[in-house]
């Protein structure tokens, strides 16, 4: 069979605690021969241009991202790169750690998302961002080559996102507020940044604090050592502390991943320094937490992996790890329009053993108020595993059943899209055209979803039949 290949340029911009930044990539798409479907596949990832790392501005106050000096400085880097926005086919804006809480965050990652490329989703969230930093740095592709499992922590600014990798396959991940940018201040030892994080530490160690405030190099050292030690007993599995359970964004990491041995990894800005490779001070915590960590990971005997990639990991893992490619047995109702943003994922469970159309329609049901959606206007997305068998009366059965579900999308233009993980969406599509009011349906399939994702979906590639799509997350405060 003929190798097909296509490639795409792909953008990344990551909108951190401290710092912000791009990279563009080349992904190459490939027809995998040996799949029954002739699926393409992602063969090659190719990072073509890094772009300088900035201190990402803020407006007076701290409460909001100045946006207008963020798009001058972005903007720059296309142009310095020679690559215009009619050039960029994909990519992913992410918005992280303390960023993601200020009070214009959403409206950000939305604006940039749309004004840079073709198709860029907007992204944010602890998980996500734990999961494409790991991507990025390295880490799931060192824990695949040596079948280790590796706990890896993108420590920034804000957050420090924790991924356990276990032979290349992500297990669990976590997120503490833990960063260099919490306590930021001039040349005057006054306070210029000074997050809810930064002063819960204050407090742990005695001290208080405000904006404009003077605060002593004792007090940034001993933030800089309960942060480090917090930090490793996140990474170890130590009983929880008051302090710890405070400073958690998601739940801890489950006790039987640090059983065995266990290899421990870091990438972000805070990385740097635990490697050596950074020493200047840039007015916050980052130079002092760093040391403080690998002081810490010494002393504790913990094995330290160096990866390739650590300031730039997020950066490098939304560019080039957010992309998926659908299967090419697909429908689509005439007219339906693309590209498709920010649509909710639920999960039917459906056991195509038991298939009747009340079983179906009650089980779709059920995952709709599982995360309140109204089923008459908002676009939805059905994610199924292997829900029907592949025969006529099935198929009928199963279409009728979630055109039943959704009484008031019969003849609607609010997009529905269904995705499956085997290859039936054309199948499926087809019969629900035939035997159901559904109007204005996308069905795709050979991708994984789970309830909670959102889904972007772009306009179709390859001759029309494949349709890329990012899963993520949108998580903010």
């Amino acid at each position: 069979m003929e190798i097909k290949q296509k490639e795409l340029l792909s953008v990344g911009i990551d909108v951190g605690t401290t710092t912000s930044h791009l990279v563009f990539s080349k992904l190459v798409l490939q027809n995998d021969p040996f799949s029954r479907s002739n699926k393409y596949v992602i063969a090659e990832r190719r990072v073509v241009y890094k772009g300088k790392i900035f201190l990402t501005p803020l407006k007076p106050g701290n409460r909001e991202i100045d946006l207008d000096t963020l798009v001058v400085l972005l903007r720059g880097e296309y142009d310095d790169a020679g690559i215009s926005l009619s050039d960029v086919e994909t990519g992913a804006v992410i918005i992280t750690g303390e960023s993601a809480r200020k009070e214009n965050a959403e409206k950000i990652v939305e604006q940039l998302s749309r004004e840079g490329g073709r198709f860029v989703a907007a992204t944010a969230g602890p998980n996500f961002e734990a999961v494409i930093s790991a991507y990025g740095a390295g880490a799931v592709e060192y824990s695949k080559l040596n079948r280790c499992r590796l706990i890896h922590s993108d420590t920034g600014g804000g957050t420090s996102n924790i991924a356990v990798i276990d032979s290349g396959n992500i297990v669990a991940t976590a997120c503490v507020n833990i960063g260099g940018r919490l306590i930021a201040y001039n040349q005057n030892m006054e306070i210029t940044r000074l997050e809810e994080a930064g002063r819960l530490l204050l407090r742990e160690t005695g001290r208080n604090g405000e904006m404009g405030e003077k605060i002593s190099v004792e007090a940034l050292d001993e933030v800089s050592r309960v942060m480090a030690s917090t930090l490793v007993d996140v990474l170890t599995g130590a009983p929880e502390t008051e302090l710890s359970k405070a400073l958690m964004m998601t739940k801890s990491l489950p006790s039987e991943y640090f059983r065995g041995e266990v290899h421990h990894s870091f990438s972000g800005g805070v990385a740097e320094y635990i490697y050596g490779y950074e020493a200047r001070s840039y007015g916050d915590l980052g130079d002092r937490l760093g040391r403080r960590i690998r002081a810490a990971l010494d002393k504790s005997g913990l094995r330290l992996v160096a990866l390739p990639e650590r300031i730039r990991a997020t950066v490098i893992g939304a560019s080039s790890y957010t992309l998926e490619v659908s299967g090419p047995t697909t429908f689509t109702s005439p007219g339906f329009k693309l590209p498709l943003r920010n649509i909710p994922v639920t999960s039917p469970q459906i056991e195509k053993d038991r298939l009747s159309v009340s079983y179906v329609e009650n089980q779709v049901r059920t995952a709709l108020k599982k995360i309140d959606l109204d089923d008459e206007h908002s676009p939805t997305a059905l994610a199924f595993r292997d829900p029907v068998k592949m025969d006529y009366e099935n198929l009928k059965v199963f279409a009728r059943g979630v055109a039943a579900a959704l009484p008031g999308r019969s003849g609607s233009d609010v997009p529905l899209v269904l995705i499956f993980e085997t290859d039936v969406g054309n199948s499926v599509g087809n019969v629900l055209a035939r035997e159901t009011g559904l109007a204005n349906v996308l069905a795709i399939d050979e991708i994984s979803l789970k309830e909670g994702d959102f889904i972007d979906v772009g306009e179709p590639i390859n001759e029309g039949v494949t349709y890329p799509v990012v899963v993520k997350s949108l998580v903010f405060n």
